[in-house]
């Protein structure tokens, strides 16, 4: 019989980086309860190769959280007992139940052979696609300063066909899936046949916008009795025993209104388990819902790049986003995070830009704060971030224990504190830190160190800044980073940067 650290060391050559998307978008700003399980292991080589679109790719890959091959794993707990009780702790965190909501076929045959003795911890319900119903076209008045009022006419074209002898023609859109009562017969007979689950994922559709020449835009509407019924199930379903053990909670939602709905379904006790937690707000409709959406706006004044405006004569807001204004019910959101006192890691992205200073987070008496913070269209201050990144009070005299942070579209306040000082804090004062990403960073107007931008939906910048010493310190947090990594090649590809990336020469 095999040693286990030996069985171990053969796990880990089965775990590969998780790098879809590459070279897009990083994987590693947000991660689970897999991720500290995974690590624990003797990790892959430090760099793999890899074949990217017929180029050799070379990946520092202890930077991703790993995946597993799941057939050899599988295979391999068959070997034998000791094999399996090597096996299934990570196999567990490898697979997932996923559940598409919006076919009543595949939601029948999983509630026909899902058991409680299933070795999965991990649901994932992908994307409630029904929860989107069509497309609003509006025109105005041409030439003035657009409210309401000044729509003269609108039309909605559907997203999807809601015929029932639909019939697929060019240029037609797709059926509709459908969320009715046998779904959601379905779901709670799936949910109450779940083993114990840890890592719970919700998402729903994202809603966008366009506008063009001031005189016409579109929103993406929902259907809120689709919304509005699914908030109902989610919630009833987090009090169910068999999510209770919660660690690692994803959420999706259209608007901040919804976090608060959906998470009444969690007590302080189910709270109090939460180690791993994302928000990401999903409607983007509004000028202000992305950075994106500056590409449609009239040319003119760019204040509200920043979400400081709320107009409606550009990019118009969804149904949602009318009723529910993300900014106005941001608290919800901040009070369900403040409630989870045992945070490890945070992901938000606000989308009509939140502010993380009305988080109030009463964290653990013994917590050294959190290990990674993502924030993306967030507002933040030196003290919100702190808030979440220092020990508290009773463990003061201990190192906090952030190891990564990426800050995304993030929006400085005018309080004395400028970008500089919290690149050089980083750097300076958290001694776990191994990753640092950011891009687009902003500060409000009011800011001495405010830059106006020519082209503000452009997404190839990293500071709104003309200061070179602000941009030098954020250059030197990045390169110190690498080289406790070990240099360049052991750091993660995106994050590999050179003076010339922040148009800097060298000194």
């Amino acid at each position: 019989m095999l040693p286990a650290d030996i069985r171990y060391e053969i796990v880990s050559h089965l775990l590969y980086p998780d790098i879809e998307g590459f070279p897009g978008r990083p994987k590693y700003q947000s991660y689970g309860t897999d991720w500290d399980d995974f690590m624990q292991l003797p990790p892959p080589r430090p760099c793999n190769d890899f074949y990217f679109h017929g180029e050799l790719q070379t990946i520092a890959t202890s930077f991703y959280r790993l995946k597993g091959d799941i057939r050899t794993l599988r295979n391999l707990r068959l070997t034998s007992r000791e094999w399996l009780a090597t096996v299934d702790p990570f196999l567990q965190k490898c697979s997932s139940f996923k559940v598409d909501v919006g076919s009543r076929q595949a939601m029948g045959r999983l509630a026909n052979v899902i058991r409680p003795s299933f070795p999965v911890k991990r649901l994932v319900i992908p994307c409630i696609e029904a929860a989107l119903a069509f497309t609003r076209r509006f025109t105005y008045n041409q030439g003035v300063d657009h409210d309401v009022e000044d729509v003269v006419e609108y039309t909605d074209e559907p997203i999807y066909n809601n015929s029932d002898d639909f019939a697929a023609t060019s240029g037609a859109p797709p059926e509709k899936p459908f969320m009715g009562s046998r779904h959601i017969e379905l779901l709670e007979s799936i949910f109450h046949n779940l083993p114990q689950i840890e890592s719970f994922t919700l998402m729903f559709p994202t809603s966008g916008g366009t506008y063009n020449n001031g005189w016409e835009g579109s929103a993406d509407f929902y259907d809120m009795d689709v919304v509005n019924s699914s908030i109902a199930f989610f919630k009833k379903a987090l009090s169910l025993p068999v999510l209770s053990h919660l660690t690692d909670l994803r959420l999706h939602l259209p608007c901040t209104h919804n976090v608060g709905q959906i998470c009444e379904g969690l007590g302080q006790e189910a709270r109090n388990q939460i180690l791993h937690l994302e928000i990401c707000i999903v409607d983007a409709s509004g000028i202000s819902g992305q950075r994106g959406h500056l590409f449609f706006d009239y040319p003119g004044d760019y204040t509200e790049v920043d979400g400081d405006v709320h107009i409606y004569n550009s990019v118009p807001y969804s149904n949602m986003q009318r009723e529910f204004n993300n900014q106005e019910h941001q608290d919800e959101l901040w009070e369900f995070v403040g409630s989870c006192p045992n945070l490890r890691s945070l992901h938000i992205v606000g989308s009509n830009f939140l502010d993380l200073d009305r988080l109030r987070w009463k964290k653990a008496p013994n917590s050294r704060g959190l290990r990674v913070l993502s924030l993306e269209r967030v507002w933040v201050s030196l003290s919100s971030l702190e808030a979440l990144l220092l020990p508290s009070p009773p463990v003061a005299h201990t190192t906090p224990q952030l190891r990564r942070i990426c800050l995304g579209d993030v929006k400085l306040h005018d309080d004395g504190v400028n970008w500089e000082d919290i690149f050089n804090n980083l750097r300076e004062g958290y001694p776990e830190l191994e990753l640092s990403y950011m891009e687009q960073l902003t500060y409000f107007e009011s800011h001495p160190r405010y830059a106006s931008l020519q082209s503000p939906w452009d997404s190839a910048w990293k500071i709104q800044s003309e200061e070179e010493s602000e941009i030098r310190a954020m250059y030197a947090l990045v390169q110190h980073l690498a080289e406790k990594a070990g240099g360049w090649d052991y750091y993660p590809q995106e994050c590999r940067e050179s003076a010339d990336d922040y148009g800097l020469e060298e000194n």
